[in-house]
């Protein structure tokens, strides 16, 4: 059992799977694209990481990247679904 809450474990993915996030400290208001300098494969991957790491379902991988325009809304989202 992950003791870690959703944050932390949606945080610690973003800072090893985004290029501009690795050296950050992460708050839930930093916009994907402009704060953390996601791109589209960067963030693609981000979302399959978080799918592994939550046993989300492929169908709600869509949903994730069209809600989702900050890391809080990322966190939101898994914490809606887990």
């Amino acid at each position: 059992m992950n003791t870690q809450s959703a944050e932390q474990r949606v945080f610690a993915l973003a800072r090893k799977m985004l290029p501009g996030a690795a050296n950050l400290t992460i708050t839930g208001d930093m916009d994907l694209l402009t704060d953390l300098n996601a791109d589209s494969l960067s963030l693609v991957s981000l979302i399959f990481a978080i799918e592994e790491e939550f046993g989300l379902e492929s169908t709600e991988l869509g949903a994730l990247v069209t809600e989702s325009r900050t890391i809080g809304d990322l966190v939101a989202a898994v914490e809606r679904r887990d």
